[in-house]
C-alpha cells in the first residue's frame, strides 16, 4: 500500500494502534535499510538507524541490532526529517474570532498534522493562553501531535496603538508564555517598531504578516521573519502604480485589489529587488504561503473537490461555506487573477534564485487549506514555482529548523538529533509528490501509522 488513503482503508480494516510500543519501555527501534536523504547535503545513501529514546542513536550500513529493538525493514523506502508547517494556526477558531476557539477541533487537526508527516508547527496567531496550553500539552504528552511554537494575539493597531498600550499587551502575551509576537497587516511603521523592540527586551522574536509596514521597513526596525509570498505594500510596486493601487483598495476592497497589484508589479523591477535586498541584508525569513494564496485567488479542482475538502475535519469544512475572502468575486475576478498567477510564482522563484532563506507553511485552515495536506500542496506548488526538489525538501526541514532555532535538534537526519522522520513509500527527489506517500511517521521517537491517526478522527461525516 502506497499512500495514506490505502493506509487509511487498513487501518478501518484492522484496526491498527496509533503507534508501536517496542520503544516506551526503553526499547530500541531499529529501522533497517532504507535510503536516507538526511538534507545535510549529502547524496542519498542507504543505512540502517537506532533510535532510542527519542533520539537517533546511530546510523550506518552494517549497525548491529540491539538485542532490545523492534525491527522495521524499510528496504526500498525513504527515510527523511519530519516535515515543518511554518504557518499553521493550529488553534481552531471556527468563526475566526479569537473567543470562539475549539479545543477539541484543535487536536483533531494536530493528529491530522503528523499523520501527513509534519512533527513540528509554529502557530504564528493564536489566543495567548489557549495556544500556549495546547503546546504544553503536547510537549507533556497529554494529547498527541507536532511540537509546537506559538505566537499570540496578532498586534493590529487598534486597540494597540500608543506605545504604552504596545509594550503592556507584549508584556502580557510574554507573561503567558509565547513563543513569538505577531504584528500584522495594519501595523503602522511606528507600532511595528515599538513591537519589536518590546518583544526583543523580552527575549521573544517577532514575525510579520505586513502591509502598512513594508518588508524593508520592518527589516530595518529588527523584525525576525515576514510571512507570506508578498506584502501587498503600495510600495513594492512601480512609483506610477502605487495611486492607482490605493484607489483600486478603496473602490473593491483590499482583497480583490490584489489581482490590479499583481498585474502592476514588476518581477524584475527595482522595487523587488530591495525587498530581496533587505531580507538577505537582515537575514529575515520567508513563508511564502502559496497554497493559501492558490485555493483563494485560483480555486481550481484539486483543491476545492469533495474528495480534497472531505480530508479536513467536518468543522473546518462547515467554516470554508460561506467562499472565505473570495466570495464575491466575479468569474471575471477570477480570470484577470489566473492571468497573472504566473507572476506570483515568478516572485518566489525569484526570492529562491537570489538567496532569500525560505521555509514551507501551508496557512491553515483557510479556505480550502486542508491540515496536513496542504502542506504537501505548498511543496508542489514551490516546485511548480521552478525551485529544485532539494531545495524544496530543506525548505520543509532543514531550513525551517534553523529559523525556529531548533537546527541542533531536528531538521536534519544525524546522530544525536531527534527522531523526528517519515519514512516514504517513493523517493520525493524524483517527484515531490512522493511526500505524501507516507508509510511512518516517527515523532520523538515514537512509531506513529498515518491510518491509525486519519481513522481515529472523530466528527467526519
Amino acid at each position: 500500500m502506497n499512500s495514506i488513503k490505502a493506509l487509511l482503508l487498513s487501518a478501518v480494516l484492522f484496526a491498527t494502534p496509533f503507534f508501536a510500543t517496542a520503544q516506551e519501555d526503553g526499547g530500541a527501534i531499529y529501522l533497517k535499510g532504507g535510503t536516507i536523504i538526511d538534507m545535510t547535503g549529502k547524496a542519498p545513501f542507504q543505512a540502517s538507524v537506532v533510535i532510542r529514546n527519542g533520539y537517533i542513536e546511530s546510523i550506518g550500513r552494517n549497525l548491529p541490532v540491539p538485542i532490545d529493538a523492534r525491527i522495521l525493514d524499510i528496504s526500498g523506502r525513504y527515510i527523511l526529517p519530519g516535515f515543518i508547517d511554518m504557518h499553521a494556526h493550529v488553534t481552531f477558531l471556527p468563526t475566526g474570532t479569537l473567543l470562539s476557539f475549539d479545543r477539541v477541533v484543535s487536536e483533531e487537526i494536530l493528529k491530522r498534522m503528523l499523520a501527513y508527516g509534519i512533527t513540528t508547527v509554529r502557530n504564528p496567531a493564536a489566543p495567548s493562553v489557549e495556544g500556549v496550553k495546547l503546546r504544553d500539552d503536547v510537549a507533556h504528552k497529554k494529547i498527541l501531535g507536532p511540537r509546537i511554537l506559538t505566537a499570540g494575539e496578532p498586534l493590529n493597531g487598534k486597540p494597540f496603538t500608543t506605545e504604552p498600550e504596545i509594550r503592556a499587551e507584549v508584556d502580557r502575551q510574554a507573561a503567558a508564555g509565547v513563543d513569538y509576537v505577531k504584528v500584522y497587516a495594519n501595523s503602522t511603521p511606528e507600532e511595528t517598531a515599538i513591537t519589536i523592540d518590546e518583544a526583543h527586551k523580552r527575549g521573544l522574536k517577532v514575525v510579520g504578516h505586513l502591509q502598512n509596514t513594508d518588508w524593508p521597513t520592518a527589516a530595518a526596525e529588527g523584525i525576525d521573519a515576514v510571512t507570506h509570498g508578498v506584502s501587498w505594500s503600495p510600495s513594492a510596486l512601480p512609483a506610477g502604480k502605487r495611486a492607482a493601487y490605493l484607489a483600486e483598495q478603496k473602490r473593491v476592497g483590499a482583497m480583490k485589489a490584489r489581482i490590479f497589484w499583481l498585474e502592476a508589479v514588476n518581477v524584475n523591477g527595482p522595487e523587488i529587488r530591495q525587498i530581496i535586498k533587505s531580507l538577505k541584508q537582515h537575514h529575515i525569513p520567508d513563508d511564502p504561503t502559496l497554497i493559501a494564496y492558490k485555493t483563494k485567488f485560483v480555486p481550481t479542482e484539486e483543491y476545492c473537490s469533495k474528495q480534497n475538502v472531505s480530508l479536513a475535519p467536518l468543522a473546518v469544512q462547515v467554516s470554508w461555506r460561506d467562499g472565505g475572502f473570495t466570495a464575491d468575486w466575479t468569474p471575471a475576478d477570477f480570470a484577470r487573477m489566473r492571468k497573472v498567477w504566473p507572476k506570483m510564482l515568478a516572485i518566489i522563484d525569484r526570492y529562491y534564485r537570489e538567496g532569500v532563506l525560505l521555509t514551507t507553511g501551508s496557512d491553515l485552515p483557510n479556505s480550502w487549506v486542508v491540515p496536513g495536506v496542504s502542506l504537501h500542496q505548498e511543496m508542489e506548488l514551490l516546485s511548480e514555482a521552478g525551485i529544485p526538489r532539494e531545495a524544496v525538501l530543506a525548505m520543509a526541514t532543514r531550513n525551517a529548523a534553523l529559523v525556529l532555532g531548533l537546527d541542533r535538534e531536528i531538521g536534519t537526519v544525524e546522530p544525536g538529533k531527534r527522531a523526528d522522520l517519515v519514512v516514504l513509500d517513493a523517493n520525493p527527489l524524483t517527484d515531490i509528490h512522493n511526500t505524501r506517500n507516507i508509510e511512518y511517521v516517527l515523532h520523538n521517537g515514537r512509531l506513529l501509522r498515518p491510518a491509525a491517526l486519519l481513522a481515529k478522527e472523530s466528527g467526519q461525516p
